[in-house]
């Protein structure tokens, strides 16, 4: 129906008469049993009316039915300009009733016009001005309790979500979507809803759920006699049932969308539909027919002006270029659709694009041009990492585009280039901590009491955990007396800090905790940069490098980088058998299966060392290691990794784990540390739940100096205060939800916010289970205590990847490292002691978690 036609729709003037009635009750007598209308005009006004939770009218009195019917008539043209895919029609209709003003105490106009003008978005570009129209949407819909206008603006914000944001978060709107819309009755946008988290699920990788999603959403369509959801639902089944390998299913569902969108005259379904038709006679080794219905999908897109249609198009022609084998001429027909994806910031199909354009640069022997493409597509993955504030959307984007690092590591490899490599590497390894220690390093000069970027983003995190706990806290009437005011933002920093750490534990918060967090760190995240060959120039002299991670795509492949002492740089690849593979997953736990690895079980990780590095290492003459573990190898207890025969790498070595590349030379700018007095100054906090570490040899070493903290909370306020050592023991356990905590004494604990924005002593020990790894995080940060100290400031650092026995031998290892480190590096401590350990036969084949989760972390100097 026209907008010039709405008001006479038989419902347009019975919907006016309840609008204005005082109560629901008047409202259902005029109502009766009116069936919902169909143009959304009046079906928003119908749901309004009909919600029991709305308000008492009459409603916007002040109207006449002219305005009434200037309203719908204007949503309506919008509407049905949108639906042919006017734009320009449909912006100027939306547009115009926003200018209306008619901010009504219940702004059902205006919230549609919002909506309105958002759908527009979506349906071109997408961008930040649609997710300001669908956000202002829900806002006013919200406050005015208008569920059917939060129904649309959910499905709206899902879907620029899930082309901007994350499927995750994506199918989070849509699933509250579509239990709100059920609950309002409205089965055109439950189907929307349904549709929506079949997209997302189909973005995750379930596709068999997606197929149920977007089957029961086309029974939604089917029964509302919905030619354009048919189109919609149909185009999204037979898409994915051909990526399931079910191809006459795929191509009936497809030809059922494309008579659906011809009778709604929707173009951009016709594209769409095109595209999947030709994807089937491509599969089918029919290039000749795909290539007209890509054509087709051409012709329709640029006239209709459907960006991404186009360059989804250009793509499919490409495809058929490469079919037949073309690969010169494909390699330009991708560099064009390459363009026109970058022209919509489209990632999914910038990097898709990449892909095809690399295949054809490695075909033709360009290898320059294939890694250079490969790099570019990472940097781009890494760009929308970055631009993201929460974690889950970082990791995320790292999971779906596994095959972009893979495919540029494998690139780097075959091209030798160990510069290319060091950057993909490191941007696995993960850029939080990385964003951590570049914003100490640029505010270190900043007077006290300016806010540098860090502080402010964890105040307005800090603010946002205590305005929710003030909510749910608060007591009726005025505040007592000497309590802070309502809208007081808080206390200091460091207790708000600590609100999201120990506080946590004891309330239940720790969910809360981690997602702060994790979001606080997320804001730090460090875009990546091309500087392989700085990056490895950073490294310091006379000892080997191994940087090493498990291939994206393949946990049974090993890719690593190894500069040896001379300075010589290489890269390359080491299958893993299936048994390392068993052991590296049972690494990532916190389990006793872990806990009673013994030396002899550790056999099948030797090939994580590359078998030149290996024989290098044992040749003897000191031989000094910095290891750049990425993911999942951050938890392996490197020192008890096999080497040379029964010897492993805490014997043969002085060996120290680093976070990333770009950590060793944010480290190695600090310069050396300085040389310590003698005897040294150190602080020393035993938590009373420590039966065996009393530390009894060490408290007596004439080289230390030890002064013993008397309570805990003096204890965490020396690891804030910038001492020059200190020795921390306690019980540290993995927390769901927290990810970890150190149990000072009762009911006092320090976790890893506690680190940050501290100045943490220069040299650090911490002597408790899990001090510098998280179990069962996956591939991130190896974000712990440890690593956030070391981001903050310290510059050695003895902590655990796994759990240190609370026993009578682990006691004598670790006192025997501390012996060794008044005028030693941490490193060469720890390599002294391990190698006098392992001397005794018993010791090497008694349980290892008695000393190999001690490792050093930080550079050599």
């Amino acid at each position: 129906m026209s907008g010039t036609g709405i008001a006479v729709h038989p419902a347009a003037a019975l919907l006016l008469t309840a609008w204005r009635c005082a109560d629901r009750r008047s409202r259902e007598e005029v109502l009766g049993d009116l069936a919902v209308p169909g143009p959304i005009a009046l079906r928003s006004r119908y749901w309004r009316l009909r919600d029991p939770q709305a308000p008492a009218g009459p409603w916007d009195p002040a109207w006449s039915a002219q305005t009434w019917h200037t309203v719908l008539g204007l949503e309506t043209e919008g509407d049905e300009a949108l639906r042919r895919n006017d734009t320009t029609a449909a912006t100027a209709a939306f547009t115009q009733l926003l200018g209306l003003g008619l901010t009504e105490s219940y702004p059902v106009t205006e919230a549609n016009a919002h909506l309105g003008l958002g759908d527009i978005g979506l349906a071109t570009e997408g961008g930040e001005t649609t997710a300001n129209h669908y956000g202002t949407a829900l806002m006013l819909a919200t406050k005015a309790g208008y569920q059917f206008g939060r129904v649309r603006a959910l499905v709206g914000l899902g879907y620029i979500t899930l082309m901007l944001h994350s499927a995750g978060a994506a199918l989070g709107q849509f699933t509250e979507a579509a239990t709100l819309a059920a609950q309002v009755g409205d089965l055109a946008f439950a189907g929307n809803a349904q549709l929506g988290m079949a997209e997302c699920q189909e973005r995750l990788g379930d596709l068999d759920t997606a197929v149920r999603h977007a089957t029961e959403a086309y029974r939604i369509s089917d029964g509302l006699d919905s030619a354009l959801g048919r189109g919609n639902t149909a185009q999204r089944l037979g898409s994915m049932l051909h990526r399931l390998g079910r191809r006459d299913e795929a191509r009936r569902w497809l030809e059922r969308a494309h008579a659906a969108y011809t009778e709604a005259g929707n173009p951009m379904g016709l594209t769409n539909v095109l595209s999947g038709l030709g994807d089937l006679l491509l599969d089918g080794d029919d290039p000749d027919g795909a290539e007209r219905a890509y054509r087709a999908g051409l012709e329709q897109a640029e006239a209709a002006r459907l960006p991404r249609s186009r360059a989804h198009a250009l793509q499919d022609l490409a495809r058929v270029t490469l079919a037949r084998g073309d690969w010169a001429t494909a390699a330009g027909q991708f560099t064009t659709s390459l363009a026109a994806y970058r022209d919509i910031d489209d990632l999914l199909g910038m990097s898709n694009a990449a892909d095809k354009l690399a295949r054809c640069y490695a075909r033709l022997d360009q290898v320059d041009d294939e890694l250079r493409v490969r790099m570019h597509a990472v940097f781009d993955v890494e760009e929308y990492r970055a631009t993201h504030r929460d974690e889950r959307a970082q990791r995320e984007y790292r999971d779906r585009f596994a095959g972009t690092y893979a495919a540029a590591l494998a690139a780097a490899t075959a091209a030798g280039s160990a510069g290319s490599f060091a950057v993909v590497a490191d941007c696995l390894a993960g850029r939080r901590l990385a964003g951590l220690f570049a914003e100490t390093t640029r505010t270190e000069n900043i007077p006290v009491g300016d806010v540098n970027l860090l502080q402010e983003l964890l105040v307005r995190a800090d603010q946002r955990l205590v305005g929710d706990r003030r909510q749910r806290a608060a007591a009726p009437g005025p505040p007592r007396p000497g309590s802070e005011p309502p809208d007081d933002p808080g206390p200091r920093r460091e207790r708000l800090i600590r609100l999201l750490g120990a506080m946590s534990i004891r309330h239940g918060l720790a969910g809360q905790a981690e997602t702060s967090l994790d979001d606080v760190l997320a804001a730090v995240y460090l875009p990546p940069a091309d500087e392989g060959a700085a990056l490895l120039a950073a490294l310091p002299d006379g000892c080997h490098v191994l940087q090493l991670l498990i291939d994206p795509q393949d946990s049974a492949l090993a890719r690593w980088l190894w500069r040896d002492t001379d300075g010589n740089t290489r890269v390359g690849a080491t299958p893993l058998s299936e048994a390392a593979t068993s052991l590296i997953a049972l690494l990532q736990s916190d389990g006793d299966e872990r806990a009673n690895l013994r030396l002899g079980h550790l056999a099948p990780l030797r090939d994580l060392v590359p078998e030149q590095l290996r024989a290098s290492l044992a040749a003897g003459g000191g031989p000094r290691l910095i290891v750049i573990p990425v993911g999942e190898l951050w938890l392996v207890p490197w020192g008890a990794v096999p080497v040379d025969g029964r010897r492993v790498l805490g014997e043969v070595a002085d060996y120290v784990v680093c976070p990333s590349l770009t950590v060793q030379r944010q480290l190695a700018a600090r310069g050396a540390p300085r040389p310590a007095p003698e005897p040294q100054p150190v602080d020393l906090w035993r938590s009373p739940f420590v039966r065996q570490h009393q530390l009894t040899a060490f408290q007596r070493d004439p080289a230390w100096l030890v002064s013993p903290l008397r309570s805990p909370e003096q204890a965490r306020g020396r690891l804030r205060a910038g001492s020059p050592a200190m020795v921390v023991t306690g019980h540290g356990r993995p927390a769901p939800g927290l990810g970890h905590y150190l149990e000072l004494d009762q009911d006092a604990w320090l976790v890893p916010t506690d680190l940050i924005g501290a100045q943490p002593p220069r040299r650090l020990a911490l002597i408790a289970c899990w001090g510098g790894a998280i179990p069962g995080r996956g591939p991130t940060d190896p974000l712990s205590l440890a690593t956030l100290a070391l981001a903050a400031g310290s510059q050695e650092i003895l902590a655990t990847v796994g759990e240190l026995a609370d026993s009578t031998l682990a006691s004598l290892y670790v006192e025997r490292v501390l012996a060794g480190l008044p005028r030693r590096p941490v490193s060469t401590a720890l390599h002294a002691a391990t190698t006098w350990f392992l001397q005794d036969a018993a010791v090497r084949g008694d349980r290892i978690h008695h000393w190999s989760p001690l490792v050093p972390l930080g550079t050599l100097y």
